[in-house]
């Protein structure tokens, strides 16, 4: 435990706002009861990703059952069953993409009750890094996400155009 600062000693200043690298640096308490206010909020959103995370798992073990299960012959399902196959192992896949945004909030949940707890600079330093990793994970989805909306509405334009002119929609001459 540090000694109480002597008010005999000489004052002294950090002109340029550097680190003393001192790691029992305290974090004033207004920002850690802001980051304190979004604790349950956090938590929240990352109960939920881990339930969608489950619900769409869940789906896709369903699906693939069906797949398994269902009789080729007799099938009421509107896809045959290897479509349904398909479509549970993206499912799968998709349920996985929901996991680590979800473990990334929970950390950085936990990471700002240690915060709390103890006021520390390196506590800070690691619930800022889970959110910063979070962020970033959810940068790279929306950029993935924009990439495929831009190349399904070029591949829409192509089948679009392609079947209008083999139907003779537009004459060529």
């Amino acid at each position: 435990m540090e000694s109480p600062a002597n008010p005999y000693s000489t004052p002294a200043a950090n002109l340029y706002g550097a680190s003393t690298g001192v790691s029992s640096e305290i974090v004033a308490a207004s920002t850690i009861a802001q980051l304190t206010g979004t604790k349950p909020w956090v938590r929240f959103i990352s109960v939920i990703l881990w339930l969608l995370s489950g619900l769409v798992l869940l789906a896709a073990t369903a699906m693939a059952a069906i797949s398994v299960f269902n009789p080729p012959k007799t099938s009421a399902i509107p896809f045959g069953n290897g479509e349904f196959m398909i479509l549970a192992v993206v499912y799968g896949l998709l349920s996985f993409i929901y996991i680590f945004p979800a473990v990334k909030l929970w950390k950085y949940a936990n990471r700002i009750g240690s915060l709390g707890a103890t006021r520390s600079t390196t506590d800070l330093d690691s619930a800022l890094n889970e959110q910063r990793s979070f962020w970033k994970y959810a940068g790279i989805m929306t950029i993935i996400i924009i990439c495929s909306y831009i190349a399904l509405f070029i591949g829409m334009l192509y089948f679009g155009f392609s079947t209008a002119l083999k139907s003779g929609a537009f004459p060529v001459k």
